[in-house]
């Protein structure tokens, strides 16, 4: 005999979804298992949701892939909790962004989410080294050099000064995950960082979240990477103003 489904009540009050201070959108690229994962280890408790979206990039990496992702934006960002609340949405890619920019990136987003706040990993990474008062920095990516060379463009666009630059060759984001964290330790063991008031690793997909610790306790300045600061920007966008430990000097002394 089928037992009787009975209709209950909640017992109580309803509560909010998940998120009832900050919610964030995310914009992950297809290949990036490193992002979403980074954002998620750096939710201090559930106050702050996080709701991710995959973005098709054809690979290898070049100008052409980023620039004809950016097209794919607008419906990308329909797909981000639509019926819910979303208080900043983080386009999750350094160097499209520094091709498509910043203000185009911004532009496609709120064309499907008007009035939402927006930011990338680039956006993020120039103010944060700009709250840590870091105009000078050594620059460390996992890119070829002719992506390096744009996102050190953007660096300088947006007042932030390059000292020292350095990457290990890469051109796709599975390699570029490979990379072990310890080598962004080791590189920055073999730089010289007299001139720099920061560094900062610029990718999304990078292991380099884990390593900012090792980082800052080796050299004595602060290391920013992507994930870190875009993390950081969309909380700060949002009015989020407590310290989150464990990511190094960006996210435990709240600007």
């Amino acid at each position: 005999m089928t037992a009787e489904i009975r209709q209950v009540p909640v017992p109580g009050k309803m509560e909010d979804n998940y998120g009832d201070k900050v919610r964030v959108g995310l914009i992950a690229l297809c290949d990036d298992l490193a992002v979403d994962r980074d954002f998620a280890r750096m939710i201090p408790d559930d106050r702050v949701a996080l709701v991710t979206s995959r973005i098709f990039l054809e690979q290898p990496n070049s100008k052409r892939t980023f620039m004809d992702m950016a097209d794919r934006i607008p419906d990308t960002v329909k797909l981000l909790c639509p019926l819910l609340r979303l208080d900043s949405i983080v386009f999750g890619c350094t160097s499209a962004t520094s091709y498509i920019g910043e203000a185009r990136v911004a532009a496609l987003v709120r064309s499907a989410r008007p009035g939402v706040n927006v930011t990338n990993p680039g956006s993020g990474a120039i103010a944060a080294l700009k709250a840590l008062r870091a105009k000078r920095v050594s620059v460390i990516t996992p890119y070829t050099v002719a992506n390096t060379a744009n996102v050190v463009r953007m660096l300088t666009d947006g007042g932030i000064e390059p000292v020292q630059v350095s990457c290990f060759g890469f051109d796709t984001d599975m390699d570029i995950g490979s990379v072990p964290r310890a080598a962004y330790l080791d590189q920055v063991r073999n730089t010289d960082h007299r001139d720099a008031q920061a560094i900062f690793i610029s990718c999304t997909a990078t292991k380099a979240l884990d390593a900012i610790d090792q980082i800052e306790a080796v050299t004595r300045i602060p290391c920013v990477t992507s994930n870190q600061a875009a993390f950081w920007h969309a909380l700060r966008l949002a009015g989020w103003n407590e310290p989150i430990p464990g990511f190094g000097q960006l996210l435990r002394s709240w600007w």
